[in-house]
């Protein structure tokens, strides 16, 4: 883990949709996720600090998992390789209920939870 991170970051490949204050919606994939925070590939740039809502979830080979929505801040966006890549920190004040289920899904990604119905 980088020792400047309050959490490990977990690499995935999830799908996300990004809510903006002006009701657009960008569709993108995470390819980082923690308990801080997220970063993703979308085909926008969203300026920071714009304060978005993040639903993410996940592609299972039996079925995809409910979203877990998350709201947070935009902290940079950069082009990478033809599209943006943003990272974003999610807002503390999110409900219990998705801490939770944000929780899961790390656990998930880490090979720590065994019955991937609970996603």
């Amino acid at each position: 883990m980088d020792e400047r991170r309050a959490h490990q970051r977990f690499s995935c490949d999830l799908r996300v949709r990004v809510a903006l204050p002006d009701g657009r919606e960008l569709h993108g994939q995470a390819v980082d996720i923690s308990f801080s925070g997220i970063c993703l590939h979308t085909n926008e740039a969203v300026t920071p600090p714009t304060t978005v809502q993040f639903e993410v979830w996940a592609v299972l080979p039996e079925r995809e998992t409910r979203e877990i929505v998350m709201p947070g801040r935009v902290v940079w966006s950069t082009p990478v390789e033809g599209q943006v890549q943003i990272g974003a920190t999610f807002d503390r004040d999110m409900d219990n209920r998705s801490w939770a289920r944000l929780e899961l899904l790390l656990q998930f990604l880490e090979g720590n939870l065994e019955d991937a119905a609970r996603l």
